[in-house]
């Protein structure tokens, strides 16, 4: 019962960010479409990821602020572990690199001698 418990404490915040942020998209879209500020498309993107995120946990019977909150922190986590990914990836890529080019170095240098 603790993993189905663990799973919606993750997945149902992750659901209602990725909702929001598709709802924030479209709003974003709206008001470039009519030519607003970019101030205000970014406003406009805010508020409503923010009422979308706060009307599904209200449905959900969450606390809003609570929806919010859960959702941009499950969100936050997801940004963090990719970026996490990404800059190992790097690391990983660097160091072949640097293996290649020691290994080509050293083949280079008993040719020549």
């Amino acid at each position: 019962m603790t993993q189905v418990r663990r799973l919606t404490d993750n997945l149902v915040p992750l659901l209602m960010a990725i909702g929001g942020l598709t709802v924030g998209r479209t709003a974003l879209g709206v008001a470039a479409q009519h030519e607003a500020n970019l101030a205000w498309q970014a406003a406009s993107a805010l508020l409503a990821y923010t009422v979308t995120v706060a009307l599904l946990g209200r449905v959900g019977g969450e606390d809003p602020y609570e929806a919010v909150a859960a959702a941009t922190r499950a969100l936050a986590h997801v940004l963090q572990d990719a970026f996490a990914g990404a800059l190992q990836l790097l690391c990983i890529t660097v160091q072949l690199l640097a293996l290649l080019c020691g290994g080509l170095a050293a083949l280079t240098s008993n040719a020549t001698s």
